[in-house]
């Protein structure tokens, strides 16, 4: 009676997969160009924003999507004695899955050059300093149209926004 019951399991639990795995269809194709725009907040971050562009390079990897592209973020962060702009442009790689064709889950790094303009409010003074970005985010998207998509993403982004809320465009 044991063996009839793991087979039923197996039998089952393949069945799931294969109807998982049909469902999983790809929703972008290569060449494809996607522009994001969200606004968010963070650690140094009172209010933020990024745009950017990613591509597509690879439609079917995984049941995913692989692209390269880039990003620029504006973030503004203050205190009573100090005031913080930051402005930044990371390069960024994604890998994307497809969970249904309206679905997408995403995760997302990238390592950049970004300037603080950061002024001291007691002795006004105000300094240009360099510093590096980097961006680990783990993010999702839900398409309410072929090509418009709502997007969050969170995680870690140096100097930019951490939490993340916008929208997405295939082009």
């Amino acid at each position: 009676m044991k063996k009839i019951g793991k087979i039923l399991a197996i039998a089952a639990l393949a069945t799931v997969s294969y109807s998982a795995s049909a469902e999983l269809a790809p929703q972008w194709s290569k060449g494809t160009s996607i522009l994001n725009a969200n606004i968010g907040i963070g650690e140094y971050a009172d209010f933020g924003s990024t745009v950017s562009l990613d591509y597509v390079l690879v439609d079917e990897w995984w049941k995913g999507h692989f692209t390269v592209g880039g990003e620029i973020g504006y973030s503004t962060w203050s205190s009573k004695t100090l005031s913080d702009n930051n402005f930044g442009f990371t390069p960024r790689v994604t890998y994307g899955l497809n969970i249904t064709p309206r679905f997408e889950v995403h995760v997302m790094v990238g390592v950049g050059l970004g300037f603080q303009n950061e002024k001291d409010k007691v002795n006004d003074k105000t300094t240009l300093n360099p510093f590096t970005t980097w961006n680990d985010m783990v993010g999702c998207r839900f398409f309410f149209t072929e090509n418009v998509a709502v997007m969050t993403e969170m995680g870690i982004s140096y100097r930019m926004p951490e939490l993340r809320l916008g929208l997405s465009v295939k082009l």
